[in-house]
């Protein structure tokens, strides 16, 4: 079970976006420079619970994997199996058990942790679940993989939680084997796990155990990948390269950039707190010398005192420059409201290709060069779209597999079609279609292509449409259609 540590380090890498997207990253527990920074710049507490309060979370990671997931499958996909029977079993069944929510948690994970994991079990008679998998749920026995393999040719698999038995912790896990060719599941294993959260010993054999047609775990890989690495495949605690399998979160090149967001952003909102009252600057020595100027008590345990009677303050030592705080009507705090915050926001949309408008910016973004808003919604269509052709095989399994669960062995791999992105500027490609098949220069078959994206199917059926519409106005008008 060794062979699984590797997994140790992927989880963990992941569990800072997995924060992000939740909004769970803390402001200042990780105990990094932006603590001595905000210590420098506010006046902190000293409790980590009550200075988090002055920290701005504004979860744009969210928003980003949110616009991803609602282009990418978020706006409903069509499933045909080319048999009438399979076809309406398979609508009835996702409709009725919301599996297109479980469907789009998986998509979430695709952004925010770089893969997500989905499985169908066969719980019974009619009862065809789909699963996503937490990463922290899952790993792999990553060793004898070569270049070239991939998900499939993992040879052992484990879905696992956490179980309390007699006060006493095991990992109750699901193992998936691939040996010889054939597959076999083990479910209801009990292993116990030492203090690094890592499998330690079998103490209960497999409840029930069977042989297997497919391997019923699907990855939906991010289109993000790390193939070079600095990773020694010929260690033996590397057991593999798991960057070639599982790939990178949309947050990786995002996550500094964000951070810097936040701090920002509390910061200029500590100074407006900071300004509702005055502030003096006082010299170190007029805390020694407090009796003197009749100041007989202190305000708390802090050593700050009685605001009643003292106005708000901070003290400088000798030889020391006066703290400058921003304020409200200084020029450095106008700055950075209008220009550096949304200089950041830019950098978060170049970089994940997700257009400012998208991320509410757009009354921000400035005079954009012609043509700069085409180029950035361009950018991002494409990434759905690279987006859209990594989970087409996997989501094919997987739909082929919840049929084979419901009874139909014989279930074909279906053809799938995701709902089509008007894009912002199909109202230009169509002005140059119209024009250039005025001119004689451009089919209305490729004007289709050219302006909605369709395949060759979609666009007969669309000239199909158009052509008894055109015969049933002409009918009505009092014409024949031999005419």
């Amino acid at each position: 079970m060794k062979k699984t540590n590797p997994f140790k380090s992927v989880i963990k890498s992941k569990a800072r976006f997995a924060q992000m997207f939740a909004n769970e990253v803390s402001g200042f527990a990780e105990n990094n420079y932006r603590k001595k920074v905000f210590s420098i710049k506010s006046t902190l507490s000293g409790d980590v619970y009550t200075d988090e309060l002055l920290y701005m979370a504004i979860n744009v990671p969210r928003k980003i994997t949110r616009t991803f997931t609602n282009y990418v499958v978020g706006k409903g996909i069509k499933v045909d199996f080319g048999k009438k029977d399979i076809n309406e079993k398979f609508v009835k069944m996702w409709d009725e058990q919301g599996r297109q929510q479980k469907l789009n948690t998986a998509i979430d994970s695709q952004s925010s942790i770089g893969y997500g994991v989905v499985r169908v079990r066969n719980r019974g008679e009619h009862d065809v679940r789909i699963e996503h998998i937490p990463v922290t749920n899952y790993c792999a026995d990553m060793s004898g993989l070569s270049i070239g393999d991939d998900f499939a040719d993992i040879r052992t698999h484990y879905v696992f939680s956490v179980i309390t038995i007699d006060s006493k912790h095991y990992f109750h896990c699901d193992r998936y084997t691939k040996e010889g060719g054939k597959r076999r599941g083990y479910y209801g294993e009990r292993y116990t796990f030492n203090d690094k959260f890592l499998f330690d010993e079998l103490v209960q054999s497999a409840e029930t155990e069977e042989e297997l047609d497919f391997l019923p775990l699907f990855l939906f890989n991010n289109d993000l990948s790390n193939p070079h690495t600095a990773i020694d495949p010929t260690k033996p605690t590397n057991e593999g390269n798991l960057s070639r399998y599982f790939h990178q979160s949309d947050y990786v090149d995002i996550a500094d950039v964000v951070q810097e967001l936040n701090d920002r952003s509390s910061q200029i909102s500590v100074e407006f707190i900071k300004h509702l009252t005055s502030k003096m600057s006082l010299p170190q020595s007029f805390r020694e010398n407090k009796s003197a100027l009749a100041l007989k008590r202190k305000a708390d345990t802090q050593h700050r005192f009685d605001t009643k009677t003292v106005p708000d303050y901070f003290s400088h030592t000798v030889g020391e420059q006066p703290a400058q705080y921003i304020t409200k009507d200084t020029q450095h705090l106008n700055t950075s409201i209008q220009n550096y915050i949304p200089l950041l926001m830019r950098y978060v949309s170049a970089l994940s290709c997700v257009p400012q408008a998208m991320l509410g910016m757009e009354a921000m973004a400035g005079n954009n060069p012609v043509g700069t808003t085409e180029k950035e919604f361009e950018a991002f269509y494409a990434r759905v779209q690279a987006k859209q052709q990594l989970i087409y095989s996997p989501l094919q399994n997987l739909f082929k597999a919840v049929m084979v669960f419901a009874g139909y062995a014989n279930a074909p791999l279906p053809t799938i079609k995701f709902a089509k992105v008007e894009t912002r500027d199909v109202g230009t490609k169509t002005d140059i279609a119209s024009t250039q098949i005025a001119l004689g220069i451009m089919s209305k078959k490729s004007a289709m292509q050219y302006t909605m994206g369709y395949d060759e199917k979609e666009i007969q059926e669309e000239i199909d449409q158009i052509s008894a519409e055109e015969k049933e106005a002409y009918a009505r008008s009092g014409g024949t259609i031999d005419n």
